[in-house]
């Protein structure tokens, strides 16, 4: 009976231990929200297959989620609110929320951002059909345009462009889904639509421009001078020829270009950073990720901008960095 009851007490020890193995391992596994962006938009697209891979590797540690969002702003008011640990997210809504200004006027400085790595430099991809008279910015005036939706960090560059151009009466926004623009360009209900490249073109358009003629809007050198010498952030580059479609496409094409960042929570533990870019970067990874979205062939330790902002590196992206030889500017260590 002694001996009965000894193995039935050792069974239900086991069985304990096992359970209470279990749940140590499955609380083991921390989850995280990576804010991504709007439907028809390369970075749905992009993080979405960053976090497949991410949880494919990685899954015995973290799980992470891709959140959907309408783009740079909604992914940075989100990671001040909390609800999202790391994001992707443009270089001018990273310095208006650290300094609390723009669009992040009123608030209180959000100092609680780290970067981990420069992503690329993004076109404003203003496209519009190949019949339309429409060939430069300032044939814009009086035409019914869609800059994307809101949260969008789109909109607040194309509206900062229309400044300088004296534009911002003159042009009739609209304010929906890259998807939806794409479509309504197309369709004749919108004269052009104008979003962030991926970097030199949408996938919405991309997918259009198989069906219809569509033209790239370039700006004139008076065009360019006066956007540059009004928005800091963006510059005059180049579109290398076949890597987009439309006229012209097989020729060099001018358009306006800034640069995006991946960034985090501070309180995002610095392993979890460091094993997120050792992933991501990992030479394998990186060709069949860049196939997808070539943002993750070019991301890499370009922190030129960050010195000018100010905006540390995350204490796990600079372990990583330094592994790799890249010597980090003093400022962005903290």
């Amino acid at each position: 009976m002694k001996t009965k009851i000894f193995i039935i007490g050792f069974g239900g020890i086991l069985l304990l231990s096992l359970m209470m193995a279990g749940a140590a391992s499955t609380a083991e596994v921390k989850s995280y929200v990576f804010g991504s962006g709007p439907m028809g938009g390369p970075w749905r697209i992009g993080v979405g297959a960053g976090v497949q891979t991410l949880n494919e590797q990685l899954k015995d540690k973290y799980f992470f989620t891709a959140a959907a969002s309408g783009g740079s702003v909604e992914n940075m008011r989100r990671m001040i609110n909390g609800e999202y640990h790391t994001i992707w997210v443009h270089q001018n809504n990273m310095y208006d929320a650290w300094n609390g200004v723009g669009l992040f006027e009123g608030q209180k400085p959000f100092k609680d951002m780290r970067a981990l790595e420069y992503l690329t430099d993004q076109n404003l991809c203003a496209a519009t059909l190949a019949k339309s008279p429409i060939k430069h910015y300032m044939d814009l005036a009086g035409k019914k345009v869609n800059i994307g939706p809101a949260g969008s960090g789109g909109v607040p560059i194309a509206k900062a462009m229309f400044k300088a151009l004296g534009l911002t009466d003159k042009v009739k926004i609209v304010n929906i889904s890259f998807e939806a623009g794409a479509q309504a360009l197309k369709d004749g209900q919108i004269d052009a639509n104008i979003n962030p490249g991926g970097p030199y073109t949408t996938p919405s358009i991309a997918e259009i421009s198989r069906s219809v003629a569509i033209r790239f809007i370039e700006p004139t050198p008076e065009e360019a001078k006066k956007v540059e010498a009004e928005v800091s952030y963006l510059y005059l580059g180049v579109i290398p020829p076949n890597k987009a479609p439309g006229e012209n496409s097989d020729k060099e094409r001018k358009g306006f270009f800034w640069s995006m960042y991946w960034v985090a929570l501070p309180s995002m533990p610095d392993e979890v950073v460091y094993d997120m870019l050792k992933v991501t970067q990992d030479p394998k990874n990186k060709e069949v990720l860049g196939k997808v979205l070539n943002y993750w062939l070019i991301a890499g330790p370009n922190f030129s901008s960050l010195v000018k902002m100010g905006i540390p590196l995350h204490p796990g992206a600079v372990k990583f960095w330094k592994e790799q030889g890249v010597k980090i500017p003093t400022e962005l260590i903290k």
